[in-house]
């Protein structure tokens, strides 16, 4: 890397990277902006691959491991496993787990609980 003087205390140095951006190894001054020289395509390749194939079974194994197909569960479990069988946040699973009503593969069992549809 190429040295640069830090604005703030003087010394000359190659900027360490710390959470996208270069801070001065002496005083931990920003010396160069955040995500320096980052594009979409180099941070879509440094992403780690999620499993994104529809799973027509997912809810079936999420309740094998929740208590077995015959289980009533939770929503904040099963929201809670489908973050981490997807990979994703929280709205991203309450996105998935309306779709799995509405696809008639879970159903609501009473306030904050589904069960699989038999």
């Amino acid at each position: 890397m190429t040295k640069v003087r830090c604005a703030y205390c003087g010394h000359e140095a190659a900027p360490l990277p710390v959470h996208g951006h270069g801070q001065c190894e002496r005083c931990g001054t920003n010396i160069e902006p955040c995500c320096s020289g980052a594009n979409a395509f180099g941070e879509a390749a440094a992403t780690a691959a999620i499993d994104v194939v529809p799973d027509p079974t997912i809810f079936a194994r999420l309740f094998e491991l929740l208590g077995g197909a015959a289980a009533t569960v939770t929503t904040d479990a099963l929201l809670f496993a489908l973050v981490q069988r997807l990979g994703s946040d929280l709205d991203e699973a309450r996105v998935v787990l309306e779709a799995g009503e509405r696809l008639g593969l879970i159903a609501r069992a009473g306030d904050g609980m589904h069960r699989l549809r038999a």
